[in-house]
């Protein structure tokens, strides 16, 4: 029996926000490794890579992609259950 004041949330939400934070994770993960990545190119290494195509700027914005399907995820999973919970 559940506390007053406690909600019971059926598992597959819970699989699905647990889905939707790792996918957020991830994209932030892969997003750093390229930010740093272009760090070293630009600063340490002291090259000039300015195309939106160079391998540092493509790794940010796959980053950015998988955190971006992440939140949708996300968004998707708490809209359309929301409507369904007794009021």
């Amino acid at each position: 029996m559940a506390a007053k004041g406690m909600v019971a949330v059926p598992r597959r939400a819970v699989a699905r926000w647990r889905a939707a934070m790792a996918l957020l994770g991830l994209g932030l993960g892969i997003s750093v490794a390229g930010l740093g990545w272009d760090f070293i190119v630009h600063e340490i290494l002291d090259e000039v890579q300015e195309s939106i195509y160079a391998p540092p700027h493509l790794t940010i914005f796959a980053g950015i992609g998988v955190a971006g399907l992440g939140f949708l995820v996300a968004l998707l999973g708490t809209r359309f259950r929301a409507a369904a919970l007794p009021a």
